[in-house]
């Protein structure tokens, strides 16, 4: 399977949603609903802080880590976004997206 090209999907997608919201949490609710959308099952997902360490509160979190999983794909699918607060809306940018092989 061509990840990338599947990968490169999941982010139009999800740029075309515009993920935004009053916290991190309705981030993730929005974003998880695309990678959905598009096939992938959310399996774990992770607020992270400035130092990419659990993020103590929600708002403290400056990236989101997914991990997802597709029917029929034994690899861990891993979307990765920081998280923006321009005019303070809570807003998703697309980081990057890897596959951990299995």
């Amino acid at each position: 399977m061509n990840y990338s090209v599947e990968h490169a999907r999941v982010k139009e997608a999800v740029e075309k949603a515009q993920c935004s919201g009053a916290s991190p949490l309705e981030l993730v609710n929005c974003i998880e609903a695309q990678l959905k959308a598009a096939g992938y099952a959310p399996t774990a997902t992770q607020l992270l802080d400035a130092n990419v360490d659990p993020a103590e509160k929600p708002e403290y979190a400056r990236f989101i880590r997914i991990e997802a999983r597709r029917a029929g794909d034994s690899n861990t699918h891993v979307f990765t976004f920081a998280v923006l607060k321009p005019g303070g809306v809570y807003k998703a940018l697309w980081l990057q997206s890897a596959v951990i092989e299995k």
